[in-house]
């Protein structure tokens, strides 16, 4: 038996009633263009001024309709200025359409507030119609002119819009943007890009190695969001719900990173080019769990897993940045932790200027970055926690320049064996860790498309014991000496210019590893001077594009070593589409 309260009556208001008429329908597109309700999502409704009910109304009777649930769960509704109450207004059932009558009072500009909270994240129609109201109301002469829209994190101001979008932000803030992704929707189909649409986006993925014992080995994380919060192994680390893409990662003590990046490439050549983008900055610190950005020339997988004076797995030119740092005496800040580049496959490092921190985010109060990046020079700008205000964060000159002025960008969440953040008693609570993302975006010319064409990851059980009794799974092969041959399905030249095949490998051994495409000649991924053994290297090998066929494609890999581990493997074809 559970009894919530609403309210009571001191008898000086007057109750009210009237026909109901419709707030809210999420079913109908042309007054709701955000489709049905998930899990976890606040939706406003404008009340106070609309359907009849005047705009000093103290608190609305509303009838509260569940519709299309397809599994168990309950809404709550209250005042959108107020915290979210441990309340529930109607239970769904799955399969049911349920109604309920409520009293609720409205917040200061005239607002209330629904909320899903289901099983398994499970999403449901929201109809609410208002059938009267309670008298004795604030004034409100400046009613939003928007009636409805999904946000979270904070209300806007009294009297202004209220802003579209869902819980990470109205979008990317560019006036011509080149390439945009305020991730509104799943589009995954369960390949190694989870939720992100495969065609648009890569996913790699870099874990714990050792030739016959581990090859590539994740950890299943507890992705925090989405209406759950089990143990789970990749691809469904990677999730769109609520209009955010969601990283979950488990370093189970170790180092590890999850990459993502967009096949489309951002130039700055001749000028400053920005990226935007937001992500809930709440690192412990460089010893913990991070949101890192860079750019490649490349788009090679796995470009920051070695960190901490071993030799970095990197492209043969970039440039970015970790989000891991803090102020001094400021508690609750981050910022700019170290700002790294890569020429001709040289690693270097920069750390001089770091003006501000700014406040830790979260999925409800994200922060806004914005990268402003040219040959020779780099600037981070970001806002505190939900704030619009940026901060210049972090401005360096890159001495002697950038070899590249095109690049790919990478969204990268990077772990440092998170468990010992807070030493010497390895209580570090980010080992297993999600971070949201939203609003990816960059200027400049709509350059191209590149196709990208996965090898399946391996996905294999594995008996390897991790910390908590989380499970792994095995993604990369051992291939050995070789040969071992893998298939991609569906390959589409389009206007290619170039294919390349793109890979992690991982040796004891100094030596190239080979690859060939349909049984014709090998190419060998070259040892670069500064490659080393024992660790992971990030590889591009440019194949001869007359040996890539459309349809289906054999790639034979070989090595001089026993040892040799691949992951992460994909066949990119260059420019093969234009940007829509």
């Amino acid at each position: 038996l559970v009894i919530d309260t609403y309210g009571y009556s001191t008898g000086a208001g007057q109750l009210k009633v009237q026909s109901p008429q419709r707030l809210l329908d999420t079913r109908d597109a042309a007054t709701w263009p955000f489709g049905i309700a998930r899990a976890g999502s606040k939706v406003i409704v404008q009340v106070a001024g609309r359907g009849g009910v005047p705009s000093d109304a103290a608190a609305a009777l509303l009838t509260v309709t569940v519709a299309n649930a397809t599994g168990d769960g309950f809404v709550t509704v209250w005042p959108c200025d107020a915290a979210l109450p441990n309340a529930s207004t109607i239970n769904t059932w799955a399969g049911q359409l349920r109604s309920n009558l409520a009293l609720v009072e409205l917040a200061a500009n005239g607002t209330a507030c629904l909320q899903l909270t289901s099983l398994h994240g499970t999403p449901v129609d929201l109809i609410v119609d208002a059938a009267g109201w309670t008298t004795g109301g604030p004034a409100r002469p400046n009613i939003s002119t928007t009636p409805i829209a999904p946000v979270g994190g904070i209300l806007p101001a009294p009297g202004s819009p209220i802003a579209n979008g869902p819980l990470g932000g109205p979008g990317c803030s560019l006036a011509n943007a080149a390439f945009c992704d305020t991730f509104d929707a799943p589009k995954g189909a369960g390949t190694r890009t989870g939720d992100l649409d495969p065609v648009l986006w890569g996913v790699s993925r870099i874990g714990d190695v050792n030739p016959g014992q581990a090859a590539n080995n994740i950890v299943s994380a507890h992705l925090q969001g989405c209406g759950g919060s089990a143990a789970t192994p990749p691809p469904g680390d990677v999730r769109i719900c609520d209009g955010q893409m969601l990283e979950a990662l488990n370093d189970g003590g170790g180092v590890v990173n999850l990459d993502t990046y967009p096949k489309q490439p951002f130039s700055f050549g001749g000028r400053t080019g920005k990226v935007v983008f937001d992500v809930s900055a709440d690192s412990d610190g460089s010893h913990g769990a991070w949101p890192e950005f860079a750019i490649t020339d490349e788009p090679v997988p796995g470009v920051r897993r070695s960190i901490s004076g071993q030799v970095p797995a990197h492209a043969q030119n970039s440039i970015g940045f970790s989000i891991d740092a803090g102020c001094v005496n400021q508690p609750n800040t981050t910022g700019i932790g170290v700002i790294f580049y890569t020429v001709d496959g040289v690693y270097n490092e920069v750390q001089n200027s770091r003006p501000n921190c700014v406040t830790k985010g979260s999925r409800t109060a994200m922060n806004h970055f914005e990268v402003r990046v040219s040959q020779g020079h780099i600037e981070v700008w970001g806002t505190d926690a939900g704030s619009t205000t940026l901060k210049q964060l972090a401005v360096e000159d890159i001495p002697g320049g950038l070899a590249f002025n095109q690049g790919l960008v990478w969204l990268n969440d990077v772990h440092y064996n998170a468990r010992k953040a807070v030493e010497p008693c390895a209580c570090g609570t980010q080992f297993d860790h999600t971070f949201a993302w939203d609003n990816l975006g960059f200027d400049g010319p709509k350059t191209y498309r590149d196709l990208g064409y996965d090898v399946a990851d391996a996905n294999a059980a594995t008996s390897n014991r991790s910390i908590n009794g989380d499970g792994q799974t095995e993604q990369g092969y051992q291939i050995g000496t070789g040969p071992q041959s893998f298939t991609v399905t569906g390959v589409t030249k389009g206007s290619a210019t170039k294919a390349k095949v793109v890979f992690n490998d991982y040796t004891f051994d100094a030596g190239p590893t080979m690859v060939s495409i349909n049984g014709h000649a090998a190419v060998a991924a070259d040892w670069r001077s500064t490659d080393a053994t024992f660790a992971w290297r990030s590889v591009s090998v440019e194949v001869p594009l007359s040996d890539v066929v459309g349809g289906d494609n054999t790639l034979t890999f070989t090595s001089g070593s026993a040892s040799t581990i691949i992951a992460n493997v994909s066949l990119i074809l260059v420019a093969a589409a234009p940007v829509p």
